[in-house]
């Protein structure tokens, strides 16, 4: 696959899109950029990625990976683990992408002001700088980066990996001011003369806290605070026992930083049940692999203090968390008390933005103060002024955070370039329909490769990365294991015949043939076996040429220094490296050999086997797959060989110079 062909694989695909490229909150072309990586194109894989989300390093290390949730593979076995394919891309492209870093060129008058350096205001400065808008970022925070770089721990996103991300995007020429909060070193008033509009990007920088006795003790600490403070190298002082209210992804990460700074016994406190708790599940998992308790159904109602020591948290049992109608409203027993011991108390119940440099501005809030926004607008109550990110959608995702700045970043131009609001509709896109039982049935199971990680054992005694991610045999098996969703076959019906070859050769039974054949997305699985069959070459598939082989043939041999001996065609399958994916030149015992992978060796036509010997080569050998994951592609690679067999022999060629395996 080439890059137009990508390219435009991508437009084709706004109609029907794969479902994990739905689910994403970008639209992330995941297909795409897996196929790349199984090809060994790594850094067109990065590129793909990154035509998508500017934060593709945070986002392979961290998203939540609602496209995994959405995969299709996993009604076969399980999902394709998209997320470690997307951090292999991108750390396999760690110099090329330096060597991307330029300015973007300046072309308009107007300027952009943003309030906020995390991944929504950064993403709207990256949008809005490439279409030629100068943009300044104001950031109250030592550094660039938001709540990622002072509350997410370093186990999980390390200062590099997320540095990486801030330099692509700043090497744009943005300018970041840090250390500068608004209200304090300069007013919005200030900023609303400088610029001709200005998004505030907020995050979630506040905790919120409790109304339980005892709760301004000392000892009793805030969880972004705490976190902040890990994470800007602090002095973050903790007691052997420490207790984390909360249940939430925070609450977790709260508690697995304690642990690493030297708390013996950490417990999470939560409301909810193992089922109902917010946390991500892996997250729980890893959390309690390290040796960290999590008790359920308990609400604390008060800390217990001795001669001005905390002592524990008293809770009460929780009847329900949620009423009737799946409403936040939990109701307690109060007469079943517990109390749980410790010696410091981490309260993680939620956070809120800090919304006080815009008091006594026109940038308005309501009366349980939120921003007073218009979502269709992205804009507040300030002609001028818009908003994105979590201080207007409630705590999210990195790629939530993204997803909500191109929005922002496309209300802003519209608004500069008209002068008016203007309403953003989302792309709306088409899912390709749920993997259907018979094909599941011929889909071959393969299982997904866990991410390599530290021991829990080792991982808690440092703020060290502690999984490793894929090495590059790992990477390539992981992403065959797509399904290529979406990617599959399209009739030319012009030239259709309707003579049912397709039919007969498909492992999946695909075609529905009438008055000319008819490949539905949801059931093709791309192999292309078809349209090398095709007798009257109706059939195209998306994700790769077809009669493009005969083409590397030539260039390839006629590309050597030396006379080709043999020509090999090899089943890509099972290469174990990018090199081993590419068409090369190799001298073995004498003999030159022109190596060329295929997608699989079914695809090989006839015209394919006799060019090298019209070239002057000796030898032809096609190489199948150990275990081809297509049934009966086996069996029509052998007919077809027996068939060029009997054509070379009719021309005066040894057909035994043909050979199979």
């Amino acid at each position: 696959m080439n890059i137009e062909q990508t390219e435009n694989t991508a437009q084709v695909e706004m109609e029907i899109c794969a479902t994990c490229s739905a689910a994403c909150p970008v639209h992330t072309s995941t297909r795409e950029y897996v196929d790349l990586i199984a090809q060994g194109k790594y850094e067109q894989a990065f590129e793909k990625i990154r035509e998508f989300n500017p934060f593709p390093t945070v986002c392979g290390l961290i998203c939540h990976h609602p496209c995994e949730e959405a995969c299709r593979r996993q009604n076969v076995d399980e999902s394709v683990a998209l997320r470690n394919l997307k951090r292999f891309a991108v750390e396999q492209a760690l110099e090329y992408r330096k060597r991307l870093r330029k300015k973007a060129e300046i072309t308009k008058d107007q300027t952009v002001g943003v309030l906020g350096a995390g991944p929504a205001g950064l993403t709207v400065a990256s949008d809005c700088i490439k279409q030629g808008y100068a943009v300044t970022v104001y950031e109250a925070l030592p550094r660039a980066g938001g709540m990622l770089a002072c509350a997410i721990p370093k186990y999980r996103l390390p200062d590099e990996a997320l540095q990486a991300d801030i330099d692509d995007i700043l090497a744009l020429g943005i300018e970041v001011k840090t250390g500068m909060r608004v209200g304090k070193d300069i007013t919005l008033d200030e900023l609303k003369k400088k610029h001709d509009a200005l998004v505030v990007a907020y995050g979630l920088s506040d905790s919120r806290s409790i109304p339980i006795e005892n709760k301004d003790h000392q000892n009793v600490l805030l969880a972004i605070p705490f976190l902040r403070s890990a994470a800007l190298g602090e002095p973050v002082e903790v007691k052997e026992n420490v207790i984390v209210i909360g249940g939430g992804n925070v609450a977790v990460d709260v508690a697995r930083t304690a642990a690493r700074l030297g708390a013996k016994t950490v417990k999470m406190v939560c409301l909810e049940n193992e089922e109902e708790i917010p946390a991500w599940d892996w997250e729980c998992r890893e959390a309690l692999e390290e040796g960290i308790s999590i008790i359920y159904r308990q609400g604390p109602t008060k800390v217990v203090v001795e001669k001005g020591e905390i002592k524990g948290l008293v809770t009460r049992e929780v009847e329900r968390v949620f009423d009737e109608e799946g409403r936040f409203s939990p109701t307690y027993f109060d007469d079943r008390l517990t109390t749980i011991e410790g010696q410091m108390v981490i309260i993680t119940i939620g956070q809120m933005s800090d919304l006080g440099s815009l008091e006594g501005t026109d940038v308005k809030q309501d009366e349980r103060g939120r921003l007073v926004f218009n979502a269709s607008q992205m804009s507040t109550s300030d002609e001028g002024v818009f908003a994105c990110g979590e201080v207007v959608t409630g705590p999210g995702s990195a790629i939530e955070a993204v997803a909500s700045g191109h929005r922002a970043a496309k209300a802003v131009m519209g608004y500069l370039q008209t002068g008016g609001l203007q309403t953003i509709t989302d792309e709306e896109v088409e899912e390709v329909g749920e993997l259907p039982e018979d094909v599941i049935e011929n889909v071959r199971r393969i299982q997904r490769l866990a991410m390599p990680t530290m021991s829990p054992e080792e991982r808690k005694k440092s703020f060290a990365q502690f999984e490793f991610g894929y090495d590059e045999k790992q990477a390539l098996q992981e992403a065959r294991r797509c399904l290529a969703c979406t990617g599959g076959a399209i009739v030319d019906e012009k030239k259709c015949e309707s003579c049912l070859t397709c039919l007969r050769v498909c492992p999946f039974g695909v075609p529905a043939v009438d008055d000319v054949a008819v490949m539905t997305s949801d059931m093709c699985q791309a192999c292309g076996l078809c349209a090398v069959e095709c007798p009257a070459a109706a059939i195209s598939i998306k994700r790769f040429s077809i009669g493009d082989v005969e083409d590397r043939v030539v260039a390839l041999v006629n590309g050597s220094k030396k006379p080709v001996t043999k020509v090999e065609f090899i089943c890509s399958q099972d290469a174990g490296s990018g090199q081993e994916l590419q068409d090369r030149i190799e001298v073995l015992d004498g003999d030159v050999i022109a190596k060329l992978p295929v997608t699989c060796a079914a695809r090989v036509t006839e015209v394919d086997m006799m060019k090298p010997f019209e070239l002057g080569s000796d030898s032809v050998h096609v190489q199948q797959c150990k275990e081809c994951r297509y049934r009966g592609a086996d069996d029509r690679l052998f007919k077809r060989v027996e068939r060029t067999r009997s054509i070379l022999n009719a021309a005066g060629i040894d057909g035994n110079k043909l050979t199979v395996e």
